[in-house]
C-alpha cells in the first residue's frame, strides 16, 4: 500500500514538472488497448479466479470534466466484455506527459463468461457497472499519445437462464492492467 501511495505521488509531482499544460474543452478520442485482466468469478477448480489476456478498443468524447465511452475487450475463444460508461475525467500534466484520472458508471455486457468464468453454454448477460481508472500517457505526435494504466471496476449482472441451466445474481469486482495507443482530437 505505501509503494502504491509513492508511486502515485511521484506520478503526480512527475507530470506537474514536465511543463506547459493544454486543456481542451471538447475532445473526441479512440484508443487500442491490450491487457491482462482478472476474472470476476470463481473459474478455476480450485476455487480461485484467474487471469485473462485482451485486445480491446474506447471510443469516446470529453465535454470539459465530463466523459462517455465506448469500451470493447475481447479475450478470445468467444469471450468478450462491453461498457458504456459517463463519468468524470481530469487530466494532470503538460502537453507532453499527464496522469489521467477517470470514474464513471454505466452498462456492462458479458459473452461467454468472460467475466464470470468461461464454460460449455456460458450465458450472455447485461448490467449495471462502476469504474475507476488511473493512466500515465505521453505523446509521441501531435495528435497521438501512449500509456500505461489501470481500471477497476464492480458490476452486477442478473440471473439468466440458459440450455445448460440457470445461472444465478453476480455481484463482482475485476482489474484490467493495460498499455495503449490514443489518438485524440481536442479545441
Amino acid at each position: 500500500m505505501k509503494l502504491m501511495a509513492a508511486t502515485m505521488v511521484g506520478l503526480v509531482a512527475l507530470a506537474g514538472a514536465a511543463g506547459t499544460s493544454r486543456a481542451d474543452i471538447v475532445a473526441v478520442f479512440a484508443d487500442g488497448h491490450g491487457g491482462v485482466a482478472s476474472e470476476g468469478g470463481a473459474t478455476n477448480p480450485d476455487g480461485t479466479s484467474s487471469s485473462a489476456t485482451g485486445l480491446g478498443y474506447r471510443l469516446g468524447a470529453r465535454l470539459l470534466v465530463f466523459e462517455g465511452y465506448y469500451d470493447y475487450t475481447g479475450f478470445g475463444a468467444g469471450t468478450s466484455v462491453s461498457r458504456g460508461i459517463f463519468g468524470l475525467r481530469g487530466g494532470f500534466g503538460s502537453d507532453k506527459l499527464r496522469l489521467v484520472l477517470r470514474g464513471g458508471a454505466g452498462a456492462i455486457e458479458e459473452e461467454g463468461g468472460a467475466l464470470t468464468g468461461r464454460g460449455i453454454g456460458a450465458p450472455d448477460r447485461r448490467g449495471a457497472v462502476a469504474r475507476i481508472g488511473a493512466a500515465v500517457e505521453g505523446r509521441i505526435a501531435p495528435l497521438l499519445l501512449v500509456g500505461v494504466g489501470v481500471d477497476g471496476e464492480t458490476f452486477a449482472l442478473p440471473a439468466t437462464g440458459g440450455p445448460y441451466g440457470t445461472t444465478g445474481a453476480l455481484t463482482g469486482s475485476d482489474v484490467f492492467a493495460k498499455l495503449h495507443i490514443l489518438f485524440e482530437l481536442g479545441v
